[in-house]
Order: structure tokens, then sequence, then C-alpha cells
């Protein structure tokens, strides 16, 4: 009987024991899980962080040289006077041209302070991305799927590329962040960003007060009247900007400048046509493609199965990819701007979301899902090797296609100098000229200007498939009637030197 009585003592105790190491194993867990979204933060920021020291020395390229030409008369006016002559001016806010300048007032005006300055508001960026995977990701989809989100080439290249647009995509995401938790402050904040960083801020601006109309009606959101003093915050920041800048200029929003007025005017009916097409090719560009296909087949499932209902998430998702996608397509369209895939950003990370969160409620095999997502995974990633023939537009700035051009420059330009070949004779497009204030360096200065490209004056032509400015007509006059120099190139990225036929060879 004693011995029976201490075997059950035992028993209990081993019982006890193995409870408390099933909730230690619990507790632990438990703590993993809680702490997933800060490890896969600080996964991103890691690399971020390994991008930086990577391409600190990286250039201005493309519409970030502006920026550069902007930030520098703020620099050397010591920001006296934050709006910008109309000479500089193409109407935009100052937001991101003055946080340069300050930058490089606090730590030298060099490449890698500016790139300091892109680090910090990339961080935020995907942040706020994370922030949105964990308000509309399906209580199923684990969140290790923000990564995924994460994959898409055009933003990837923006963390590369000193413009304005990821400090626009941070404001937008954290405005649609706020809206979600109706925080008044934070949307203030957040809307007042996006209105001082871009003009196209005001489309964001309009798209979240229909996402949040829409969600208040569908009663997707519960209604805080607090929030209409974000929208009177921001609108009234905004209009005193406009104000100084009328004073100032005598202008606003429509700038006299002639290097950007014709980008603010009404397009013709044949052009309407062309951007629509352009519009489409954006959203399916650089790999997009692999996740339309299958977000509108499961799209159509829905459709089709009346059975089947779109959780709350899924319907917020949808509703805001629709709305900010219609008015981008009203906003960009009908005007003669040129438009780039970059500006729609935060359709790419809707669709994105909203792909993942149907494909967990179409699809209940695991190794299905994960084979879709391998699929769409690799799709997104070959994207930054689609390289279209010089002939055809490209936003070279929205995939790390781009990356491979300057060391291309680098040889060009030696060839040039080591075969006695004057710049003023060397006709060109691409911004060469701007060099040394791509680089904020002097010693990358070019004394003696290339000429814009001319068939009937220049003797030699400079072309390469990073400009799209170089018509069809005379790529094609330079490859069938002009001599062909030389060419560097590689993975698709390329810089020609061509002669006249007439002009003596070169040595």
């Amino acid at each position: 009987m004693l011995v029976g009585f201490y075997k059950t003592l035992l028993k209990k105790r081993w019982i006890s024991k193995k409870n408390k190491i099933y909730q230690y194993i619990r507790y632990k867990v438990t703590n993993i899980m809680n702490r997933k979204p800060l490890l896969l933060f600080a996964t991103v920021a890691f690399l971020l962080v390994v991008e930086f020291f990577l391409f600190k020395d990286l250039p201005f390229f493309w519409d970030g040289i502006s920026k550069a030409y902007r930030a520098s008369y703020l620099y050397d006016t010591n920001l006296s006077n934050l709006i910008l002559p109309t000479a500089y001016s193409s109407g935009h806010p100052p937001l991101w041209i003055a946080s340069l300048a300050i930058f490089w007032k606090v730590f030298g005006k060099t490449l890698w302070a500016s790139r300091l300055l892109l680090l910090l508001v990339n961080i935020g960026v995907f942040y706020q991305l994370l922030v949105l995977c964990k308000q509309h990701f399906k209580s199923s989809v684990p969140l290790v799927l923000f990564l995924f989100v994460c994959l898409d080439p055009t933003i990837i290249a923006q963390t590369t590329s000193l413009n304005n647009d990821m400090l626009l995509l941070f404001f937008t995401l954290m405005s649609f962040n706020a809206l979600q938790k109706n925080s008044w402050m934070w949307y203030a904040l957040a809307l007042t960003g996006l209105l001082l960083t871009n003009l196209r801020g005001i489309y964001c601006f309009v798209a979240l007060i229909l996402i949040h109309i829409i969600y208040n009606r569908k009663r997707l959101l519960e209604w805080k009247s607090n929030m209409l003093r974000s929208y009177a915050i921001a609108t009234l920041t905004f209009v005193i900007f406009l104000i100084f800048q009328y004073t100032e200029l005598g202008w606003v929003l429509f700038t006299k400048n002639e290097n950007f007025s014709k980008h603010r005017e009404a397009a013709s009916g044949f052009r309407v046509v062309k951007n629509t097409a352009a519009f489409v090719k954006y959203v399916l560009d650089f790999g997009r493609v692999f996740l339309w296909i299958p977000l509108l087949f499961f799209l159509l499932k829905f459709y089709r199965n009346k059975q089947w209902a779109l959780d709350v998430n899924s319907q917020k998702t949808g509703i805001a990819l629709l709305v900010f996608t219609g008015v981008f397509f009203l906003g960009f369209v009908p005007f003669s701007n040129p438009m780039g895939p970059r500006y729609l950003m935060v359709c790419y990370i809707l669709a994105a979301v909203l792909f993942i969160n149907l494909l967990f409620t179409v699809s209940e095999k695991r190794k299905t899902r994960n084979s879709i997502l391998l699929i769409v995974a690799a799709g997104l990633i070959s994207g930054h090797f689609w390289i279209y023939p010089a002939t055809i537009s490209q936003g070279w700035d929205s995939s790390l296609a781009y990356l491979g051009y300057f060391d291309k420059e680098e040889k060009m330009l030696k060839f040039l100098k080591d075969k006695k070949i004057e710049p003023s004779q060397v006709g060109t497009n691409i911004p060469i000229n701007g060099r040394g204030l791509a680089r904020l360096s002097k010693e990358n200065t070019i004394e003696e200007k290339f000429p814009p490209l001319d068939l009937a004056s220049n003797p030699y032509v400079l072309f390469s498939n990073i400009e799209n400015d170089t018509d069809d007509a005379t790529i094609n006059t330079l490859r069938t009637q002009w001599e062909e120099i030389k060419t560097y190139e590689r993975l698709g990225v390329f810089i020609t030197l061509y002669k006249r036929p007439e002009v003596p060879a070169v040595k």
C-alpha cells in the first residue's frame, strides 16, 4: 500500500513536471511568435543597411538628378527660402529636396549623406508595409509572407533611387495604416507629409478620402468624427504652402517653367490611348504579370462561386486597390505628363496582399499554395532582367537593371579620352553633362559639354538604352547608316559610340 502511494506521488509529480515543461515550451513559442514582427522587421532593416553600404557611392539617376539640382540650390542659399525660383521649379513641394539639403548641411554634401537619408526613409517604408500586412492579412496567412510583398522589383529598385518616391510611399502607407486605426493625429501628420512631398500626393489624398467614405458606408470602419481634423490640418498646411508659392512666383501647381509646363497639358485622344496602354503595361511590367494572372483568376472564381464571401481584410484591401488604381488612372492618363511604374507602387503592394489572401482562401492544400507562391516570386525576381529593345521606352529606375550602367559610362568616357575625341564633337541624349552633380563631386564635372543629339551636326553620337528621349527613326538611322565604333554591354544594358560615315576612322 505504501509502495503504491509512493508511486502515485511520483506519477503526480511527473505529471506536474510535464505540465511545467509544457507551459514553459508554450510560453517560449508564444514569446517567439509575438516577436515575429520584430524579427521580420529586423531582417529587412539589416538588408537595407547592407544595401546602404553596397551602394553608398551610387550616383543620382534619371529624375533624381533634377532633385539634386534643386537641393543644391537650397543648400547654396542656406535654406533661406524653401520656395524655388521658377527657373528651378516644376511646382512640386520641397520636403524631399529640403531634407537632402539639411542632411548635406549636417554630414557634408556627399552621396553617402544622401543615401543615409534614403536609408531612414526606406526603413520607415518597410515598417509601415509590415504594419499593413499585419492589419490586412487573413488570420490563416503567416506573417512571414510580408517578405513576399517586399519582392516587387519597382519597390526594391526605388530603395536605391535618390528620388522622392519612397518618401511619398512612406506617407501613403502611414496614412492608410493610420486610417485603419482611426488615429487622427498620425493620420494628419501622414496626410500633410504626402501633400508636401510631391504633387502626386494630391491623388493619394483624394484616394484616401474615397476609401474612408466607402469603408464607412460598408461599415468596414467605425466612424470617428475627429478624423475630419486630419483632412482639415493637411489641407490647411498645403494651402499655406501654395499661398507662399504664389506670393513668391505668381503661380501654383501649373509651372511657368517651359521645361515642365508641357507635362501639365491635356492629352490628345491618341495620346490618351497610348497612356492607357502604358498604364496597363506598368501594372503588368517587371514580372508583375505573374501575380496579376492568378489574382484575376481567383477573383473570377469568387465571382462564380456564390457560396464564397470575401473576408473583411480582403474586402478592405480590394476596395483600396480599386480606388487607388482608379484615381491614378484618371489622374495620369488624360494628361501629357510622362508616367512611370514607380507612380503605382502602393497598387502593387495592395495587389500582392489581396493575392495572398485569396490564395489562402481558394486553395486549402499547402503544397499547391507554396508552388504558386514560388512561381510568382520567381516571376517577380525575373522582372529585374526584363529589358526591352531600345526603341521601346522603359522605366529604368523601376528595376535593378540600371545598376549596371555606371561602369559602362566610365569606360566609354575613358575611351573617348584615350582616342582624343572631344565632348563637343559627340551628340547625346544621355545626361552625362550632369555627371558631376549626380555624383556630388567636382572631380567628375565635364568641363566641355556634350551637345544634344543632332544627326545633322554631330560628327559622333553616344547612345544608350537607359534614355528614352531618342526617337525610333534616329535609332534606326544610327544602326543602319552610321558606323559603330565602340560598345560596352552587359545583361542588356549598353552604351554605344557611333560616327558619321564620312568622319575619318578613329585611330
